[in-house]
């Protein structure tokens, strides 16, 4: 047992010090005061004492001073941590809140302890952000009404316009035909009678490429692109893609992915701090990461709706296999040819160019194994396979797909 230990005692509501002496025998403790720091005896105050047990003790915080409230009010500072440990830990009536307090300081000083923590803090951030997310995501984006929906997409919508997208080049006859006939052919298959569908032309083009696309925002509000229209040979193809994005509204994926990166972003700031630099950089990828890898399986999702309700209406999935191969085509060309420009421009400028070629070649290849990693979109052929397995449901006259 430690009969003395020596500190600073402060009297209530004062920053007069003086030098003093910590006793603790079983229930009760003694502060004797011995002098004042400053010199000045003037002032004489009696030994201090009191119940062990009522004495609030502060946390231990490395090799700084420790801070004892005493009975009166009264503080006891020392340097002494050790001693006061020794005492906390031997005394049973000692505060039990102190004990454990004490047992976890020493815990945050043990490496092994410090590692496990940190596995478990990994184990658990990574279980949310792989499960926890989605879950939540997909209970919050159910739970908003329409209304929600509605804000975020017409919000997007004008945002689209003013920086993306261009006015449509598509005559207003072809316009009225493609909308007549989703209203009539597709409509009654789109889910809550809430949802208000509106179709959209624009010309979308990116370093002066026209792009094939088509996107539905939560509002119900589905883009057509004017090259998406042209590539599409018949009428089949464009419905097909169209109730692939009725199925991302229904499904509310658009919702989901808000929620998604909302979440993420949050937990990423929470770790890092403000997010300023470094965490802004992982702020970003990391939302972006997480972003493809659920939308993959949002793809997936609206893909089997979209082919559930062609078997349902009458149209051949294969229709929608057609459509993605004639896009990729398209963006493959496109892409192989701005290359070559590039290529011809460079053309006699880099000594060893076969090297140089077979080089660019193998590094392709990594770069399409990465683009399919980062892709939004799972891989083209995968998806054309499904819709030829759902053709062969529909030649076989089943309106369910095993």
């Amino acid at each position: 047992m430690i009969n003395s230990i020596s500190g600073k005692w402060y009297p209530k509501d004062s920053s007069v010090q003086y030098a003093a002496q910590l006793t603790v025998a079983k229930t009760r403790y003694e502060v004797k005061i011995v002098s004042s720091e400053t010199g000045n005896d003037s002032e004489r105050h009696q030994n201090i004492t009191g119940q062990w047990s009522q004495v609030t003790i502060n946390d231990r915080l490395g090799n700084t001073e420790r801070k004892l409230t005493l009975t009166d009010g009264s503080l006891f500072t020392t340097h002494n941590n050790d001693a006061i440990d020794t005492i906390i830990n031997s005394n049973k009536n000692s505060d039990t809140a102190s004990k454990w307090r004490l047992r976890l300081h020493r815990h945050e000083t043990k490496m092994t302890s410090v590692l496990t923590m940190l596995v478990i803090t990994v184990v658990f951030v990574f279980s949310f952000i792989k499960w926890g997310i989605p879950w939540t995501s997909q209970t919050v984006a159910h739970a908003l009404p329409q209304q929600t929906g509605e804000f975020i997409g017409h919000q997007s919508l004008d945002f689209m316009d003013r920086y993306f997208l261009e006015p449509t080049q598509i005559s207003d006859a072809e316009q009225q035909q493609i909308i007549s006939r989703f209203k009539t052919r597709l409509k009654p298959f789109g889910g809550d009678d809430n949802i208000q569908y509106r179709l959209h032309f624009r010309d979308m083009s990116i370093g002066g490429s026209s792009l094939p696309n088509a996107f539905a925002l939560p509002s119900g509000d589905i883009i057509l692109t004017d090259k998406f229209v042209e590539l599409s040979q018949n009428d089949d193809e464009i419905d097909a893609v169209l109730l692939h994005e009725m199925g991302h509204v229904v499904e509310r994926h658009s919702l989901e992915m808000f929620t998604q990166n909302s979440l993420t972003t949050m937990i990423v700031i929470l770790v890092l701090g403000n997010p300023d630099g470094i965490s802004e950089l992982a702020t970003g990828l990391g939302t972006a990461l997480v972003s493809n890898h659920y939308s993959r399986q949002y793809e997936t999702e609206a893909d089997e709706f979209a082919f559930n309700k062609m078997l349902e209406i009458g149209i051949d999935p294969k229709a929608f296999g057609d459509i993605l191969s004639r896009m990729e085509d398209y963006s493959t060309t496109t892409n192989a040819e701005e290359v070559d420009d590039a290529a011809d421009q460079q053309e006699g400028e880099v000594d060893n160019g076969k090297v140089e070629a077979n080089n660019e070649k193998a590094e392709a290849v990594e770069e399409d194994k990465l683009s399919d990693f980062l892709s939004s979109h799972p891989n083209t052929q995968l998806r054309i396979k499904m819709a030829q397995r759902y053709s062969k449901c529909f030649k076989q006259g089943l309106k369910v797909c095993e």
